[in-house]
């Protein structure tokens, strides 16, 4: 037996090296989320099925308990066209039934579906060679799914027989059946011991997964299962090795035991999902080229504020150089890492120009563009200016928010008319155009807002904001442009601008 498994890995390895080298295809996976954070045994499937459709999930996977529970979660899932990507199977080596006798008729109810059984084999509890038998249970319920046409995933458990995505394809190998397939999941690596061999497992056995499943990791904490957005694990150059090794299946979320309020968890999930993709985007070798001018732009006057490669041009706030952290570029992008490196201000100076951009913000983030900054005024919290508004309307909540401290806002001063900005994680396209005392704001092909520096409207606008004792707030002078650092993660490319004449 032992030659026969070393043989198997090793045939499985060569064939995953050769599709081991980092050219992302950019395909975007399906993302699904384990029932385990989405309120299992507190929430009814109509309420899990409706907040997962709000919030953008693909999918939901189930511990399957019965027959019926399985046909209502279908119901409501169907209900909102939202998938049910996995059911979860526990099988056993120590009974005489070695699953729910029930899942013989529950899987009829899969048949036609693109559901996965997700099955595990426990460790039984007395030591000894169990392998014989831990193939055979997956042999039948590999039978038992393929007479409705449904496929299996083996799935690997800390502790259990099937430990590591290694286990899974080893089993998956003996039991040689074509509707079988195994599975990473990332934190079961890690709590296993065997996170430090993540990338020989992802060689080995990626192409012949049939899901995996992610989720944040703390390494300095040892915490292996944490929201997406928390820890510091790199996920998107995991996902990156994963679909470079030939997977190209759904992707899961393991949310074991996370604390915090259920929906807050969700909503930070998929919006860190949505930047991940995007991320995965940027580095494939398909990505479009960002931060270039198209020879229309170039003739009608446009030029780059920021090249895609440094910080050329630009300097932090009352310092001549550029920040010594908390700035980056990453992927064509400049990256803000909320680590308090400091505002950036263009060298340049402008008076009447369209300034255009993209950012994206993670969740709960909270940046923004000034303009009208002067670097000499007394600035007792920062640099002060107009500002364009860009937060994460929904979740942040360092203060409470208004209609002026909204996305596209002239920030406390006026605020913006239906503003519709992208789901969080996503990038948004805004503008300014400034042009004598006129200014607009511009959100995703929208003017949300628009004012006169001097008007009597504005007056009592400042009048009524944070700014009403700053002196000359309202003036008109050449400035130079600000991204803003306010500690949140933050994407800013294709910024650019043209002078105008004034009219």
């Amino acid at each position: 037996m032992i030659l026969q498994r070393t043989h198997l890995i090793s045939i499985i390895a060569g064939i995953a090296s050769a599709f081991f080298t980092v050219t992302s295809s950019a395909a975007t996976p399906s993302f699904f989320v384990f029932d385990n954070g989405v309120g299992r045994g507190k929430w009814t499937p109509e309420q899990q099925a409706t907040t997962l459709k709000e919030l953008g999930y693909d999918a939901i996977s189930y511990n399957f308990t019965n027959t019926k529970d399985l046909a209502t979660w279908q119901l409501e899932c169907g209900k909102q066209g939202l998938k049910i990507a996995a059911i979860y199977l526990y099988t056993s080596l120590d009974e005489s039934n070695p699953y729910n006798p029930q899942f013989k008729e529950a899987v009829k109810l899969l048949k036609g579906t693109d559901t996965v059984v997700w099955m595990t084999v426990l460790k039984p509890k007395q030591a000894g060679d169990h392998e014989a038998a831990a193939v055979k249970n997956v042999q039948e319920i590999a039978d038992l799914a393929a007479e409705q046409g449904v496929r299996v995933a083996l799935y690997g458990h800390v502790g259990f027989f099937v430990e590591t995505g290694m286990d899974s394809a080893r089993i998956v190998g003996l039991a040689n059946r074509p509707n079988l397939g195994a599975t990473i999941n990332l934190c079961h690596e890690f709590l296993s011991q065997k996170g430090s061999q993540i990338d020989e497992t992802i060689k080995s056995v990626a192409r012949n997964c049939m899901l995996v499943s992610i989720n944040g990791i703390d390494l300095a904490k040892k915490n292996y299962i944490t929201r997406l957005d928390q820890g510091d694990y790199d996920l998107v150059s995991y996902l990156e090795k994963l679909q470079a090794a030939g997977y190209k299946g759904p992707v899961g979320l393991q949310c074991f035991n996370v604390p915090g309020d259920t929906r807050e968890n969700l909503a930070a999930n998929i919006a860190t999902w949505r930047s991940i993709v995007g991320q995965l985007e940027e580095r494939s070798t398909k990505a479009p080229q960002q931060n270039v001018l198209t020879p229309e732009e170039a003739a009608a006057g446009w030029k780059l504020l920021f090249n895609g490669k440094n910080l050329e041009g630009w300097h932090g706030f009352q310092n001549k150089d550029a920040p010594a952290q908390g700035w980056v570029v990453d992927h064509g992008c400049l990256k803000c890492l909320g680590q308090k490196g400091g505002d950036i201000l263009t060298h340049e100076k402008f008076i009447n120009y369209e300034f255009a951009w993209e950012w994206r913000l993670s969740f709960r983030g909270n940046s923004g563009v000034k303009y009208y900054v002067d670097e000499t005024r007394t600035n007792v919290r920062g640099a002060i200016g107009h500002e364009y508004q860009t937060i994460d309307n929904e979740f942040f909540i360092a203060e409470p928010l208004n209609e002026k401290k909204m996305t596209g806002a002239w920030y406390d001063v006026m605020p913006p008319d239906s503003a519709k900005s992208k789901p969080v994680g996503e990038f948004n396209a805004s503008r300014i155009v400034v042009r004598g005392n006129k200014v607009e704001h511009w959100l995703n092909g929208e003017r949300v807002l628009n004012y006169e520096t001097d008007s009597p409207v504005s007056a009592a606008a400042i009048a009524n904001s944070k700014f009403k004792d700053v002196p000359n707030y309202a003036q008109q002078f050449p400035s130079p442009i600000l991204l803003q650092d306010h500690e949140s993660v933050v994407w800013f490319r294709n910024l650019k601008i043209r002078e105008l004449p004034v009219k």
